[in-house]
């Protein structure tokens, strides 16, 4: 049976390789762990088009950190553009912030809450108690 020029198995290796740590006796990945030596000898393989896919998903997969970051981001901006309107005296709860919030802004939190949510459920639900 032929092999398909793209192993899928080779790509997912590939893409956790951890290219910011240079030891020369050893692949390690993202998470610190090295690879075993049967891993190290399936990297030995890889094809040309292999690395071109890992290459492709590394891409996507820093796209979608970047985008998701950036939703993070706008979400934080927003609550922090009325925090500073709350009085002096008054503990920061989110239904004080959501009063003081245009339609439009009260809108454009729950878009991005939703999409965060829907990008990440469990975690989403495990960091805003709701799991």
């Amino acid at each position: 049976m032929p092999q398909p020029s793209i192993r899928p198995d080779v790509v997912v290796l590939l893409t956790d390789v951890d290219t910011s740590r240079r030891t020369p006796d050893h692949l390690y990945r993202h998470d610190g762990s090295p690879f075993t030596a049967a891993e190290l000898d399936l990297l030995h393989t890889c094809t040309p088009a292999e690395i071109d896919a890992a290459n492709a998903q590394r891409q996507l997969q820093d796209d979608w950190k970047r985008e998701d970051h950036e939703m993070h981001k706008a979400l934080v901006d927003l609550f922090t553009k009325y925090v500073d309107q709350l009085p002096d005296s008054t503990l920061c709860r989110s239904s004080d912030i959501y009063d003081l919030m245009t339609d439009q802004d009260y809108a454009e939190c729950e878009r991005l809450a939703e999409a965060i949510k829907a990008r990440d459920p469990f975690g989403y639900s495990t960091e805003h108690g709701q799991g």
